[in-house]
């Protein structure tokens, strides 16, 4: 091809647009796999704009929509995880945007609430392109036993401002719910019942986090690994305050996610997952214990009545 002709040109504009296209390949969590990702062996209808961030109006909220393809073959668990156990999630893709801050979340209502059960402030992603990015977790000790998505979220440090979310359907436990034990009850259940809701930014919500900086998540919960980043700062706008109480705390305001449980004063979603949540009360406990004892008496009183 001679040069300036319309064959070349089109060539280089190809190549233009090649280059630009993996310019734009931002990240995205592989390992679990998410929901309509490539990777997924259960996707039918394969996402091959996966990579991008959730729309700016927060239309997709959350996970870019597909938390629909629960209770479909789509939608089928992935992944088994043991509560108190520690696991890994993996991302891929090659524009780091120089790193941020990141949440790892579950949701045990499809999508409504995610509460957060690991915050990384600054090194996450890892800046460097090319860096081995897998990220450690926990699963708390109480988390209900059942399906639930496990979600990643991103807040770049360079770009635009920008929300990233994928999710996975993930199994906890056995999948049967069970009942806590007195201590957990007072502890465990206090903080999951007022416990940190997933930071929400950058999604016409009225809360953003600013360039050049790794957010500094106004509730980031008690499980949190900092990278030592001297640019942290705080997200501008309506994005909450914090009200801590019991090591763990609950954000109000605009940069809270919403839904069910998502505080103390609402029992009804903390005991459809099977706890006794109770506001750490006595008077719960007594109630429970009065129609437990009921339900032995009875049981008791028939056994003797069979003997006779």
């Amino acid at each position: 091809m001679e040069a300036g002709t319309p064959q070349l040109r089109l060539h280089t504009v190809l190549v233009f647009l090649m280059i630009v296209s993996c310019g734009w390949a931002h990240m995205a969590m592989v390992d679990p796999p998410s929901l309509r990702h490539k990777a997924n062996p259960y996707t039918t209808a394969v996402d091959y704009d996966y990579l991008s961030p959730l729309s700016s109006s927060g239309s997709n909220y959350p996970c870019k929509g597909y938390q629909t393809d629960l209770g479909t073959p789509q939608g089928q668990s992935v992944a088994n995880y043991s509560p108190g156990g520690s696991y890994k999630i993996r991302l891929e893709g090659s524009a780091t945007h120089g790193g941020g801050s990141c949440q790892i979340s579950l949701s045990f209502d499809g999508g409504k609430s995610f509460q957060v059960i690991k915050s990384f402030i600054g090194g996450c992603v890892h800046s460097q392109p090319g860096s081995d990015q897998t990220f450690d977790f926990t699963i708390p000790k109480g988390a209900p036993r059942g399906v639930a998505l496990l979600a990643w979220s991103w807040f770049n440090n360079q770009g635009n401002r920008e929300f990233y979310m994928n999710c996975a359907v993930v199994t906890i436990g056995s999948g049967r719910r069970r009942l806590m034990k007195r201590d957990e009850l007072k502890v465990t259940t206090t903080k999951r019942a007022v416990g940190s809701q997933i930071f929400l930014a950058n999604l016409s919500n009225g809360c953003s986090t600013l360039e050049g900086t790794d957010v500094e998540f106004p509730d980031p919960g008690s499980d949190v690994t900092r990278s030592g980043s001297s640019k942290t700062a705080a997200p501008k706008g309506n994005c909450g305050t914090v009200k801590v109480s019991g090591g763990a705390g609950s954000v109000g305001g605009g940069g809270a996610g919403g839904g069910a449980g998502a505080g103390s004063a609402n029992c009804t979603y903390w005991r459809a997952q099977g706890y006794f949540c109770s506001r750490a009360t006595s008077l719960e406990m007594v109630k429970n214990l009065r129609w437990v004892g009921l339900f032995v008496l009875g049981t008791l009183g028939f056994e003797l009545w069979a003997l006779c």
